[in-house]
Formats: C-alpha cells, structure tokens, sequence
C-alpha cells in the first residue's frame, strides 16, 4: 500500500511539474518570439547628447531627429556647417570628443563592435497611429470600417523566430485574392477547387510562403526568401501584418485601409495618411499590446517617428537594436565589455529578456510559481512517506520475536537498524521506478487525458489562447531529478523512526514475554 501512495504522489508530481514548466517554457518563447532575447536601448544621455540633437539644427538633417537606423547609415557623424546652419542656442549640449578630438559616434562604433562579434542584430523602431480598416463580408453589403489606435513595430526581417509567427493565407484569403487577380494561382498549391475558370473557387490549397530566390511575381501576401521576411508593396499602398485577433474579426489578406498619424507644420498640426494593405497575420504571443501592434515597413515608423515621437504604454524603448542569441546573459557581459573598452557604454543600456518591461513581473512570477509548485511537492512526498513510517512500525511490532531472536544470535543494533532502514529506501526507488513510468506514459497520452477533461466540463479544459493548441508533454528532467533524489531520502528518513524502535528491543525481555 506504500509504495502504491508513493507511486501515485511521484506520477502526479512529475506530470504537474513537466506541464507546468512546458507552459512556461512556451510563454518564454512567445515573450521573445516578436522581441529577440537581448535589446540594446538608448539611455537619457544618448538622447541628451550633441550626436543625437544636432540634427534639429543642421539643414543636412532637413531638422530632424534620426533614428539609429537612419544614423547608422549617416554618411556623417555630425551633419552641422558653421557655414550655412544657425549656431545653436547656448544651452545647447557640447560635442563629446575622443582624444584624438574625434566626435564620438555612439551608433557607428556600437554596429561596428556587433559586427566585429558576428552577431544577428536588427535596429527597430515603435510608432504609433490609428488604422482604419476596411472589411468587405461576403454576407453583408457594402464595407464596414474598423478603427483602433496601434502601435507599428518596424519589421524585422532578420527575426529568426517571424516565420513561425507568421499564418499562411486561408482558403479564404486565396479566394478574396483571386478575385481581383487570378494569375496569383502561380503562387498556389490547388488541392480541390470547384467551378470553371470563369468561375473558380478553392476549396483546398496551400499558399506558397517560401522562396529560395526573390520571385520575380512576387505574392500579395508576407513571404520568406531563406530565412528573411518581405512584405509586398502595392503601389502607393505598403503592406503591413496584422495581429491574428483581426482575421477572427473578419479581415483577409488584400484588405484595404490606411494609418494615420498627426505631423505638426508652421502653424497647425496637420492629418498625415498612409494606404495600407494586409499582406498576413502573425502570432502576437502574450505581449501587452500585442492585438494592438502592427508590424510595418521600417520607412512608415521612420515618416512617423521624424513627425512626432511615440511613447510606449509600457515602458519599452521605441527604438533600439535587437539581438538574437541563445545565451543571452553571457553575450550582455561580452557586450558591455567592448562598450567599456570603446568608450560608449554610458550611451547604451543592455537588457536580457528576464529585464524587459514586459516581461520582468511575468518572469518574477513564473520563479515565484515554481518555488511554490516544488513546495508543494516536496510536502506531498512527506506525507505520502509517511505511510512507511506506519508500515514499518506494525512490522516491528509483528517481528519482536525475530528480532529478539537476531540479537541474541550477535546481530548489532546498527545491522538490526540498517534492515529497516534499508526497507525503506528500497521501498522509495520501487515507487520512483512506477510512478515515473507511469508519468512518462501519461504524458505521452496526455492528448486524451485533456480531452477527457474537456467531455467532462462540457469546454476547452485549456483555452488555447494561453496555453496553445496542445499542452506540452515533454518530461521535465528537472522534476525527475528532484524525484528521484526526494523520494529515496525522505523514504531512508521515515525508515529511520521504525529502525531506531526496532534497534531498542531487549532480546531478554522480549523472549520472556513470548
């Protein structure tokens, strides 16, 4: 009866904790899936430099700010003439010089040091605008408009996780193209369809996402040419991703509608509009403005950012340079390092995942839950160890004779002791054995399992939005480590108490009374 509680409470504990560190695992991998796993953002003494400002007193600038991308690709560090641009005011910043007088050039000398690292960067930018989408339902006539203020992040086509994020064009949206262009058939793997060619209809098909070269036609939807991302453009019209919430809203592919943000001019401020088309849907993972964020073309977030500057609600730098890595936390030392070295490192702030404004409480949390979870583990197993104590007691009690017996024949009282003890112990691996079998098979049908769960309350026992299309079922190598070293200790301390009573019989005393 022990070693069937143990093993029960070992499967229960392995199958928890193997969900539940697979669910965190997949919300990290959504929390970096948009972002990349290491940011570098500007600091207040960047923007309050004589680099950064000067661009709003230098005609070569057009009296600008610049993003660090537009920076980057400067072909001067500073823009100013003495000769044809107005001094700057006195309370204007002064130059920061190297030795040698050069002036420092905190954008170029930081994408030279990644450079020189050969690592996967992308400088973004976060804007902000109102969308205004028009929605053509085939049961209703006429368009319908659907308006929300949204923040656009500039695409980062070198995001190694986009793909993913990306859905294919539906049935649907094929469909809505193919209306208006028929030749997008080239870009199409047809399954089933109905109809003539006057006609024609889908019925199963696949769009064509990836490419190995640039199609010289190319899709009116987001496609891949290796690993990079493009977004087709329409004309005048930029296409733009939208976050999946707006296809359950009744948006497709080749929709139209424009963005709009205010720019100020001389005396007023004035309406700026720019035509958009939908050219796909992407995952926004659990990002706080996620179903309010657009990914665009970087020249839209460029137009905007040099009007008017964006503010995010959560505190997330509205430009920076994203790095993709799988060692986060090492590379930020490496980075900081060459910084140092080169003399920028008050211009710049590096921050890991576990440090983003948006993820940082999260994360706190997912510790916190997990502290908590072995916790209650831990103290599941004590109790369910505890039965050995009760077992081995009544077998003390039922082997005083014996016992009596052993210590007569020279038996010590450590050997009499070692028996139980080892019983105990023996007993603790024989319930890890079955209940980590039991666990990995569970696991592997955990499909079933949840849809058990969901017959009996009649709905998704795990809603997809937070927890995805299925739960993981890997085995947690954690928990079975913490298993496997728990249950044989806690099993040896609850033999110890029977032990120590069985080491204390008087074989004199014992044989009388029998």
């Amino acid at each position: 009866m022990s070693v069937l509680v143990i093993s029960l409470v070992v499967w229960l504990v392995l199958v928890f904790l193997s969900v539940t560190g697979g669910i965190e695992r997949n919300w990290l991998s959504k929390l970096t899936a948009l972002h990349a796993p290491l940011r570098i953002s500007p600091t207040d003494k960047y923007y309050s430099s004589y680099f950064y400002q000067i661009d709003s007193v230098a005609s070569a600038s057009n009296y600008t700010l610049k993003t660090i991308g537009e920076k980057a690709s400067a072909l001067q560090s500073d823009p100013y003439s003495q000769t044809s641009d107005m001094e700057p005011p006195f309370y204007f910043p002064k130059p920061e010089r190297f030795k040698d007088g050069e002036l420092i050039d905190p954008v170029k000398s930081a994408i030279g040091i990644l450079e020189k690292l050969d690592l996967s960067f992308q400088d973004y930018e976060i804007g902000g605008a109102l969308l205004r989408l028009g929605l053509q339902k085939p049961d209703e006539p006429g368009t319908s408009y659907l308006s929300q203020m949204s923040y656009l992040l500039s695409l980062t086509d070198k995001n190694p996780r986009l793909h993913d994020l990306t859905a294919p064009p539906t049935v649907d949206d094929l469909n809505h193209l193919l209306r208006s262009d028929p030749t997008l058939i080239e870009h199409i793997d047809v399954q089933k369809s109905a109809g003539e060619s006057g006609n024609f209809k889908l019925i199963e098909a696949a769009a064509k996402m990836t490419y190995s070269e640039p199609p010289l036609n190319p899709p009116p939807w987001a496609y891949f040419v290796g690993d990079r991302c493009f977004l087709p453009t329409f004309g005048s019209e930029v296409g733009i991703l939208l976050p999946k919430l707006y296809r359950d809203s009744g948006a497709k592919i080749g929709d139209r509608g424009t963005i709009s943000y205010s720019a100020p001019s001389a005396g007023s401020t004035q309406e700026q509009r720019i035509f958009v088309r939908v050219a796909g849907f992407y995952d926004p993972g659990i990002l706080p403005v996620g179903n309010r964020c657009l990914i665009v073309p970087q020249e839209v977030t460029r137009g905007i950012y040099a009007a008017s500057q964006t503010f995010s609600p959560d505190g997330t730098p509205t430009n920076g340079i994203f790095i993709w890595t799988e060692d986060p936390a090492a590379l930020k030392s490496k980075i900081q390092g060459e910084f140092e070295s080169a003399g920028i490192s008050s211009y710049w702030k590096i921050s890991t995942y576990k440090e983003f404004e948006f993820s940082k409480d999260l994360l706190q949390q997912f510790q916190s839950d997990r502290t908590l979870f072995l916790l209650i583990a831990a103290i599941i197993l004590i109790v369910a160890c505890c039965n050995i104590i009760s077992l081995l007691v009544l077998l003390v009690n039922d082997k005083k004779k014996e016992i009596a017996i052993l210590q007569s024949m020279g038996a010590s009282f450590a050997s009499i002791a070692a028996i139980f003890g080892l019983c105990g112990t023996i007993m603790g691996l024989a319930s890890c054995l079955i209940g980590s079998a039991a666990a990995i098979f569970t696991l592997q049908h955990l499909d079933i399992l949840v849809s058990f769960l969901s017959a009996l309350q009649g709905h998704a026992a795990f809603h997809p939005a937070f927890f995805g299309s299925s739960l993981p079922n890997q085995l947690s190598y954690e928990a079975l480590q913490f298993v496997l070293i728990a249950t044989p200790l806690l099993s040896l301390a609850a033999g110890l108490i029977p032990a120590l009573k069985a080491s204390r019989i008087r074989p004199s005393s014992t044989l009388r009374a029998e």
